[in-house]
């Protein structure tokens, strides 16, 4: 009886977070593979995010680990406390490459999708450029906006779903915010 209680309190656990892959090609991939995990990590903590976290954050009120691919270029990845599982549930891929060819078939490949015009404007009181500028002592890069993007669409497709299954219905909703977000909207 009590194994069956631990197995559904794991199942129970497992259903209400995910891992979330961050998987950088193209140039440059250590710098920006980080400036893409601090944006994602922005988003991740501003609508749920609490103190003492176990998590990388929260997306669509549900825990997220996060998993910088390739490991190669994650040297300068900083400020993760979770534990990812691997396979990942949802990879974000970043930058012209292909996707990786060695992705479970079971994973929810995720493009960051179209940017706000405003993005990197820091003029806004609250603007995301602020916020970044705020956190992390820096101006956004490209690859900082793309990462909080691709979290605010998951945060978006997540929260009605409250996780990352039904697959289909996670897939859909990621296809209605490809052409973009309000991101002031989407911190309400």
């Amino acid at each position: 009886m009590a194994a069956t209680a631990a197995i559904l309190a794991a199942n129970a656990a497992a259903a209400h977070e995910f891992t979330a892959a961050l998987y950088m090609t193209g140039e440059m991939r250590e710098a920006r593979l980080a400036e893409a995990v601090n944006g994602f990590l922005l988003a991740a903590d501003e609508r749920d995010g609490h103190s003492d976290e176990t998590s990388d954050g929260h997306l669509g009120g549900v825990d997220v680990q996060v998993l910088p691919l390739p490991v190669a270029a994650a040297g300068r990845v900083s400020g993760l406390v979770g534990t990812p599982r691997n396979p990942p549930g949802v990879v974000v891929v970043f930058g012209p490459g292909p996707e990786p060819a060695d992705l479970d078939p079971d994973s929810v490949v995720l493009r960051p999708g179209a940017l706000p015009d405003s993005w990197a404007s820091p003029d806004r009181a609250g603007s995301f450029a602020a916020r970044y500028r705020d956190a992390y002592g820096v101006m956004p890069t490209v690859a900082a906006a793309q990462g909080y993007n691709a979290a605010r669409r998951l945060d978006l497709a997540i929260r009605p779903l409250d996780g990352i299954t039904p697959r289909a219905g996670l897939i859909s909703a990621l296809g209605e915010t490809d052409s973009g977000v309000d991101w002031q909207e989407a911190l309400r």
